[in-house]
């Protein structure tokens, strides 16, 4: 009996998170209809980089209309696609550079037991497919080294690396005094990895950012105290079931759904 109550229970999580991210999801869509034609090209890349960021990031791109997108981790391109073609549907002549080693994704590596695995071909392949690939200013290195001269102002910031502590502050130190004012960063799995999370705390008690909050997995932060209204968008949108209860109850719905908070223990 025990074990069906769990697995009913296990059910039941599952369909409320997924219920709560398919109607965010629809909400942020709603608010910009060119984020359709974007994604449609965009989620035939395969990667990690899901709708639901994808249409919270577009939000962001829309209102701050970046000169330069700087993504810290492309893997096999999904988000670098994603990042050119929303340029080019929001009429932005702004540029992208993507910076990744492509030794590997640490998912993969760690599921396959190696401890490298080339993706640049694919990479390149697959910006090609999407007619972006001459677009995209593409750098082969690690982001610590890419960051070495590096003068550039950036306006929009996706740091999506190596989710250790160590990777994510370091990256976070050596971009972020580069994002202008009005710029924001995105920390992937800042939710997800312990490290990743310790980071962006540290970060953020040190001064560097100012955090605005999390949703769908994803810490943003910018370099001034108040958040932009598309990312404030972004942060009501999330959990709209449990948002508009009372602290405690909140909390307590959420931890028995297996959502995670950022900062942890909030």
């Amino acid at each position: 009996m025990g074990a069906r109550l769990e697995r009913v229970g296990a059910a039941t999580r599952s369909a409320v998170l997924e219920w709560q991210t398919t109607w965010s999801t629809r909400f942020l869509s709603a608010r910009d209809p060119r984020f359709d034609a974007v994604w449609d090209v965009a989620k035939r890349v395969p990667g990690w980089f899901e709708q639901i960021i994808a249409v919270a990031q577009f939000q962001l791109l829309a209102e701050i209309r970046p000169q330069r997108i700087v993504e810290i981790g492309s893997y096999l391109g999904k988000s670098t696609v994603f990042y050119a073609r929303s340029l080019e549907a929001l009429g932005i002549d702004g540029v992208v550079t993507a910076i990744d080693p492509h030794t590997g994704d640490r998912q993969h590596l760690e599921a396959l037991g190696l401890s490298e695995l080339a993706s640049f071909d694919m990479y390149r392949a697959h910006l090609m497919a999407a007619g972006v690939f001459d677009k995209v200013e593409t750098i082969v290195s690690t982001s610590h080294q890419a960051a070495q001269g590096w003068v550039d102002p950036i306006d929009f910031l996706f740091i999506d690396g190596w989710h250790s502590y160590e990777a994510v502050l370091e990256d976070g130190n050596d971009w972020i005094p580069h994002l202008t004012d009005r710029g924001v960063v995105v920390f992937d799995d800042a939710t997800k990895y312990h490290g990743v999370s310790r980071a962006v705390s540290d970060l953020a008690a040190h001064g560097t950012i100012h955090l605005y909050g999390d949703a769908f997995g994803q810490a943003f932060a910018g370099r001034r105290p108040d958040a932009p209204e598309s990312v404030r968008t972004v942060l009501d949108s999330y959990r709209p079931v449990t948002r508009h209860l009372p602290v405690r109850l909140a909390k307590t719905l959420e931890k028995n759904m297996g959502v995670r908070r950022f900062p942890p223990g909030a």
